[in-house]
C-alpha cells in the first residue's frame, strides 16, 4: 500500500505533461501576475489606512487594528499554504480567492463602521494570501524559479511604482471607494491568468527529501530570511527621522523615497544578472556588502544627494535581497513549503523591525539603529548562504 502510494507519488512528480505546462512562459507569466495581484493590498496599504482616517474617521488605532488585521489575513493563508496548496485543485481556489478579494473589497466601499471594515479587511487579506500561495507554488515548481523570483520582485515594484503615481490621485479625486474600486478591478485580471494556471503543481516531497529537510535547517533559514527583513523594515521606518537630523527638508526626503522605488525594479533584475555572471551565491554576497556601504553613507550623510544615494541603495538591495532569499529557500527546501512560509516571516520582520530599532533611538542618535541593521543584515543573509552551500554538496558529489 505505502509502495503503490510512493509509486503514485513520483509518477505524479514527473508527469511530463505537467512538467512541460509548468514551465510554458504563459504560466510562468500567469503565476507571476497572480503572485502580484495577491500582494496588492501589501503594496498599497498607506493609501486605504490614510483614506479610512481621513474620509470615515477612524483614529491611528483603529487604522492600525484594521491594517494589522489584512496583514494577518495574508499571513496566516499564505504560511498555511504548506499544508493546503498542494492538496487542492490551484484554478479552484484562484477563483474562490478573487471573487473573495474583489467581493471583500467591494464590502468596504459600503462600510463606516469599524467592526464590518476590520472583517472585510482580514477577507481581503486572506484572500490575498491565498493568491500568493498559489502563485509562489506555482513559480517554485518552474526549472528556472531563481530566475523567476527576482522577475516577479521587479514586477511588483513596477506594478507599486506606477500605483504610487497613479492611485494617489484616484483617491483625491473619487475618495477611498475610487481607490477601491481600482484594487476591484484589477483583481478582475487574475481571471485572466486562470486560463493559462495548472490545476496542480509537482509532488516535489520524497521520503528521502523529508529526512533531508530538517526542522533545524528549515528553522536556521526562516531565522535568517527575519532578521534580513527586521533590518529591511526596521531602517524604513525611520529613514524621515534619518534625514531630519541630517537637516533635510521633508520635500529632499520625499523625493528621495519617490525616486528609489524604481530602483527596486532594478534590484530585482540585477540579482539574475548577477546570479548569471558570478554564480548563485553572488547575489547574496551583493546583499550583504551593498547594505553595509549603505549604512555607512546614512551614517555620515549631511548632504541631500548622499541620502538619495543611500535611499537608493536600500530600495535597490532590499529587492535583490527579497528575491536571493526565494531563490535560495527554495533550494534549501526542495518541497517548496519555505518559499510560502518567506512571505510571513517577511510581514513579521517588517513588524518587530521597527519595535527594536525604536528601543535602539537615543534623543537624535541614529547610530544604533543603523549599526544593528548592518549586524542584521550580515548574520542574516550569511545564514542563507551557508544553508545553500550545505544544501547543494550532495547534488555536486
Amino acid at each position: 500500500m505505502v509502495t503503490e502510494a510512493a509509486a503514485l507519488s513520483s509518477s505524479q512528480s514527473n508527469d511530463p505533461e505537467l512538467i512541460a505546462k509548468i514551465n510554458k512562459i504563459s504560466t510562468v507569466v500567469a503565476a507571476m501576475w497572480m503572485t502580484v495581484i495577491g500582494t496588492l493590498g501589501i503594496l498599497f496599504l498607506p493609501l486605504m489606512v490614510g483614506g479610512i482616517i481621513n474620509e470615515l474617521g477612524f483614529i491611528e488605532k483603529q487604522a492600525g487594528y484594521i491594517a494589522a488585521a489584512e496583514m494577518a489575513g495574508v499571513a496566516m493563508a499564505s504560511g498555511l499554504g504548506i499544508f493546503w496548496v498542494r492538496r487542492v485543485n490551484w484554478v479552484t481556489v484562484s477563483i474562490l480567492a478573487t471573487i473573495a478579494f474583489m467581493a471583500a473589497n467591494w464590502a468596504s466601499t459600503g462600510i463606516t463602521e469599524y467592526w464590518p471594515m476590520l472583517v472585510s479587511r482580514f477577507v481581503v487579506g486572506a484572500a490575498s494570501g491565498a493568491l500568493l500561495a498559489v502563485g509562489l507554488a506555482c513559480q517554485s515548481d518552474s526549472k528556472n524559479a531563481d530566475r523567476i523570483f527576482g522577475y516577479w520582485v521587479a514586477c511588483q515594484m513596477t506594478v507599486s511604482s506606477a500605483g504610487y503615481l497613479l492611485l494617489p490621485s484616484i483617491r483625491e479625486i473619487w475618495g477611498l471607494d475610487g481607490f477601491l474600486f481600482a484594487l476591484i478591478i484589477l483583481g478582475a485580471t487574475a481571471f485572466v491568468s486562470l486560463a493559462f494556471l495548472p490545476t496542480r503543481g509537482l509532488n516535489r516531497i520524497s521520503a528521502q527529501e523529508k529526512q533531508k529537510n530538517t526542522i533545524l535547517t528549515s528553522s536556521l533559514a526562516l531565522a535568517g530570511a527575519l532578521l534580513f527583513f527586521m533590518a529591511q523594515g526596521g531602517l524604513w521606518a525611520f529613514l524621515e527621522r534619518i534625514g531630519l537630523v541630517a537637516d533635510l527638508t521633508t520635500t529632499q526626503i520625499g523625493f528621495a523615497l519617490a525616486v528609489s522605488s524604481y530602483l527596486g525594479i532594478v534590484g530585482g533584475l540585477a540579482k539574475n544578472w548577477l546570479a548569471d555572471a558570478a554564480g548563485m551565491l553572488s547575489p547574496f554576497i551583493m546583499v550583504i556588502v551593498g547594505e553595509v556601504i549603505m549604512l555607512i553613507v546614512f551614517a555620515t550623510t549631511s548632504s541631500n544627494i548622499m541620502f538619495l544615494v543611500a535611499v537608493c541603495m536600500l530600495q535597490f538591495f532590499w529587492a535583490m535581497g527579497m528575491a536571493s532569499l526565494l531563490g535560495g529557500l527554495n533550494i534549501i527546501d526542495k518541497s517548496g513549503g519555505l518559499v510560502l512560509l518567506l512571505m510571513s516571516v517577511a510581514k513579521a520582520g517588517y513588524s518587530l523591525g521597527p519595535a527594536l530599532m525604536g528601543w535602539l533611538i537615543i534623543a537624535d542618535d541614529y547610530s544604533n539603529v543603523i549599526f544593528a541593521s548592518g549586524v542584521l543584515v550580515v548574520v542574516g543573509m550569511s545564514t542563507a548562504v551557508m544553508l545553500i552551500k550545505i544544501r547543494m554538496k550532495p547534488s555536486s558529489q
